[in-house]
């Protein structure tokens, strides 16, 4: 039987995400993070997972078509956080995945020469 993702590891992507103004960031930045604290990128993934799944975190996969980017996992990841108000949470973890997504793709092409 399958286990769910320990309480510690959700704990964890919970923190990672509400550190920043933004509350989004790329899934695999959080899979570095918590790497750290040793939580494989299995149990991540799971966590998210029930996460979304529980309606507290949102995600969304990108498309980008540079082929150097082929195979990137270029999903990102927000925090539906409850405690903001005057705005739907739903709404502004959306927004939230699309400023930071908006930002990485100007800073990339900004930056990214193909030769």
């Amino acid at each position: 039987m399958d286990e769910g993702a320990a309480p510690e590891v959700k704990t964890a992507v919970i923190e990672q995400l509400a550190r920043r103004a933004r509350k989004a960031r790329f899934v695999p930045e959080v899979t570095a993070a918590l790497a750290r604290a040793n939580a494989g990128s299995d149990e991540v993934e799971r966590a998210i997972g029930e996460l979304e799944t529980d309606g507290i975190v949102i995600v969304r996969e990108h498309y980008c078509g540079d082929p150097h980017l082929e195979g990137m996992d270029l999903r990102v990841v927000a925090l539906v956080d409850q405690a903001v108000e005057d705005v739907d949470p739903r709404s502004k973890a959306i927004a939230d995945i699309d400023a930071t997504w908006d930002q990485w793709v100007s800073d990339y092409l900004a930056n990214h020469r193909c030769s």
